[in-house]
C-alpha cells in the first residue's frame, strides 16, 4: 500500500543537516501558514508548502531532475534566504532518488517492507542502499560511527506510526540518540556534560570546527553515551515507582532537542 508519509519523512531526512549559519549571518527562517519556522523545522515548512502549491517534491521521480537554482527556490528562506549547503543537499538527493528508482520500485515504503518489523535491519538496508547515509569517523585509527540521520529515519517512520503496525518495530531500543549540536548543549545545560575550558573557549569564539576535528567525535561520541546512560537511569526509576511507560534513546533525544529549541 501506498504512504506519502513514509515518503516525507525519507525526503526530509535526507537532506536533515546543518540549518544553522553563522551568528553573524542571515538565518534560515520560513514563515509558513501564518507561523515563523527555525532551523529543521523550516525545512519541513518549506517541504509542505511545496506539497500544498501542487509540487511533488516528495516524489524520487520528480526530484531526481531537480536543478540547483529549483531546488533553492523551493526551499527557500524568508528574505530570500537560501537553505544552507544546498549544492550538498541537491547531491543527496540525486544519488538517493537514483537508488530508490532503480532497487526499490520508487518508494521507501518497499524498504520499510523489507525490513520485516525490524528496526536494526531498516537501519542496515538504510546504510547499505545511501552511501550519503554513512556517517563514520575515524578517531585514534579506529573506524567509529554516529549514523545521525539513518537512524533518524528508522526512529521518525516508528513515531509516524506511533509504534504500531508497519511502525511497531522490534529492537527500536537499539537505536541510540541522534549526534547532533544541540542535543549536547542540553546535555551541559543539565551538568550532564562539562566540557574542558580549551574547548568551551573555542565553542565561544564562533570558529568552525572542520568535520570530523577530534572535539567533533569526543562531542558526538560523549553524547551518544551519555543518553545511554540518561535513558537507563530513566528506566530504573520508573520500574522503582511501578510505572509503566514507553522509554527509550529516541524519546530522551526527542527531549532534549526539544528542550533546546525552546529555550
Amino acid at each position: 500500500a501506498d504512504n506519502p508519509g513514509v515518503d516525507w519523512v525519507f525526503f526530509a531526512d535526507t537532506l536533515n543537516f546543518s540549518f544553522w549559519n553563522l551568528e553573524s549571518e542571515p538565518q534560515y527562517e520560513v514563515t509558513y501558514q501564518g507561523t515563523r519556522y527555525t532551523g529543521y523545522l523550516a525545512m519541513c515548512a518549506a517541504i509542505n508548502r511545496a506539497l500544498d502549491s501542487g509540487v511533488r517534491l516528495t516524489d524520487p521521480t520528480f526530484f531526481i531532475s531537480l536543478d540547483l537554482a529549483t531546488l533553492g527556490s523551493l526551499l527557500q528562506g524568508d528574505g530570500g534566504v537560501e537553505i544552507p549547503l544546498l549544492q550538498q543537499r541537491l547531491d543527496c538527493l540525486k544519488e538517493v532518488g537514483t537508488v530508490l528508482l532503480k532497487n526499490w520500485q520508487g518508494s521507501f515504503v518497499h524498504l520499510l517492507d523489507a525490513a520485516a518489523n525490524s528496526a536494526p535491519k531498516l537501519l542496515e538496508l538504510v546504510l547499505e542502499n545511501f552511501p550519503c547515509f554513512r556517517d563514520c569517523g575515524l578517531f585514534e585509527g579506529r573506524k567509529v560511527s554516529f549514523h545521525k540521520r539513518a537512524q533518524i529515519v528508522v526512529a521518525d517512520i516508528w513515531c509516524l506510526f506511533e509504534g504500531t503496525g508497519r511502525g511497531g518495530m522490534d529492537g527500536i531500543e537499539e537505536l541510540t540518540m541522534f549526534a547532533d549540536y544541540r542535543v549536547p548543549q542540553s546535555l551541559q545545560q543539565y551538568g550532564v556534560f562539562v566540557y574542558g575550558e580549551e574547548l568551551k573557549k573555542h565553542l565561544g569564539s564562533e570558529e568552525l570546527l572542520d568535520p570530523g576535528h577530534r572535539w567533533e567525535q569526543e562531542i558526538r561520541g560523549c553524547s551518544i553515551e551519555a543518553v545511554q546512560r540518561v535513558t537507563a537511569r530513566v528506566l530504573e526509576l520508573l520500574a522503582e515507582r511501578g510505572v509503566e511507560a514507553k522509554v527509550n534513546s529516541i524519546l530522551v533525544d526527542q527531549f532534549l532537542w526539544g528542550y533546546r529549541r525552546q529555550h
